[in-house]
């Protein structure tokens, strides 16, 4: 293992990765107390070489490994990588492609719901990963030996398991399956912190235009001002208070203070509370065609939950039988959509899902078969 340093040593690296047919990568980075990821480490590994590259060394120029990240010859292997693909995002404007994300691989190779690395590495390699430098402060310099053994050990272990996870996919014929698992990862969609879509972030579950009105110029103007001084979104406002503040709608400065958040010894400074005063007067003006559209009203069927519950059983019984994790293959509010409707825009009645789970759904639903136990066996039965 080698700490790169220089932008010479760097360049050395990049010219010895460019030759790979695949490469593992991950980051370490720190997040709580900016909006920001701060890049702190970036560990790389491939059939030749084994390095960590140190992004916070004075002068240090990132656009040789930025180029190898977008090299299509190259594929690029994380471990739950959506926080490390934002970072590069952010860095250079580019998602890496093409990438193969070992967490979803594993839901689709029947390893559970979002397995994590260490548990990962525990059962295809049958090997215990010290993890105790996991909470570490990885923008203090220097870095102990300890610190980076573990970090060269997340990238390490990973190009040892992708190629086992990657012939099972084959030998499963799964390998489309992770493809369009993969798409929502590869999206810019997915990295979008346009501040008009923070209200996506919030449970607005009112239709009253008033309430979602402040909801939404809440959400806007609490993204502008994170992204503007680099703070967490909870550090200018929670969550809990903009809900409060939509559905108390106060109009005035001393309606907002006599609330039970500020009340309570919540303090804000007093140039805060004027824009958010501000901002609650413009959120009272949005008229409808101002505001993001909400889903339609859905009233679930009398025996929605019993019927839910049944379908839990047949899915656990699919997922077991073919070794792909119940969450990739449905939500409960898949479920619940199914319930209502046949024809229902979710994923479960669409591509393999479909094929493996959602006809047996539709089925069992319309009273076409029932669900049985056989020798231990959840199986259907024709009626």
């Amino acid at each position: 293992m080698e700490l790169i340093k220089t932008n010479k040593e760097l360049k050395e690296v990049c010219k010895i990765l460019t030759k790979a047919k695949f490469i593992t990568i991950d980051t370490e980075f720190i997040r709580e107390k900016t909006y920001w990821s701060q890049l702190c480490l970036i560990q790389v590994c491939s059939e030749d070489i084994e390095v960590i590259i140190d992004p916070l060394e004075d002068g240090i120029d990132l656009t040789p490994f930025i180029k190898i990240l977008n090299k299509k010859s190259i594929l690029k292997v994380l471990h739950s990588g959506r926080q490390d693909i934002e970072i590069f995002y952010k860095i250079s404007g580019k998602i890496p492609y093409p990438i193969f994300d070992t967490q979803v691989a594993a839901m689709v190779c029947g390893f559970g719901d979002s397995v994590g690395y260490e548990k990962l590495v525990d059962r295809v390699l049958k090997k215990k990963i010290d993890k105790s430098s996991r909470f570490s402060n990885w923008a203090k310099r220097p870095l102990t030996k300890k610190q980076l053994h573990y970090a060269i050990g997340d990238v390490t272990h990973l190009h040892q398991i992708y190629p086992i996870l990657n012939n099972k996919l084959k030998e499963t014929k799964r390998t489309k399956w992770l493809d369009q698992e993969l798409q929502v990862l590869t999206s810019e969609d997915t990295y979008n912190t346009n501040p008009e879509m923070a209200y996506k972030r919030l449970k607005i579950r009112s239709y009253d235009i008033k309430t979602r009105g402040i909801t939404f110029q809440l959400a806007k103007w609490r993204e502008e001002r994170a992204q503007r001084y680099d703070l967490p979104r909870g550090r200018v406002l929670r969550d809990d208070i903009i809900y409060e503040l939509s559905s108390m709608k106060p109009k005035t400065i001393d309606e907002i203070m006599n609330l039970r958040s500020f009340s309570n010894g919540l303090r804000l400074k007093e140039g805060m509370i004027n824009e958010i005063h501000e901002q609650i007067l413009i959120g009272l003006s949005l008229k409808e065609d101002n505001l993001p559209k909400l889903p339609e009203r859905r009233k679930l069927p009398h025996g929605t939950n019993s019927r839910v519950a049944l379908l839990k059983i047949l899915l656990n019984s699919v997922s077991e039988e073919k070794g792909v994790a119940q969450k990739l293959i449905a939500s409960t509010q898949d479920l619940e959509d199914l319930i209502a409707d046949d024809l229902a825009d979710i994923k479960t009645l669409k591509g393999w899902r479909y094929d493996i789970f959602g006809k047996k759904a539709l089925d069992f639903k319309n009273g076409k078969v029932a669900i049985s136990m056989e020798e231990n066996n959840v199986v259907l039965k024709e009626i």
